[in-house]
């Protein structure tokens, strides 16, 4: 039995993790797939169209950090953390 679990893609980071540009690229790659057999304007529009659903993942993805901040903090400053929730801010 043969099977196929598609190309694997690895991308590392030094000292952080992956930002929302870097999360969003990933999961654009899988949402709009490109043939390199299609002719050339329909390849074009669909680059573009992958552009702008990554443009879109990176506007959601920054709102969901956001908000994990907010809270992470709440939490902090529900347990009696102040100084350390301050930080989480900055972030």
């Amino acid at each position: 039995m043969d099977g196929n679990v598609g190309s694997v893609t690895v991308t590392t980071t030094v000292d952080r993790g992956m930002n929302a540009e870097e999360w969003a690229e990933s999961a654009v790659r899988k949402i709009v797939s490109i043939s390199m057999d299609a002719p050339m304007p329909i390849r074009e529009q669909a680059f573009a169209f992958r552009g702008h659903v990554k443009n879109i993942l990176i506007h959601y993805f920054e709102k969901v950090a956001r908000s994990e901040r907010t809270t992470i903090r709440a939490i902090l400053e529900k347990e009696g953390h102040f100084e350390l929730a301050k930080h989480i801010e900055d972030i």
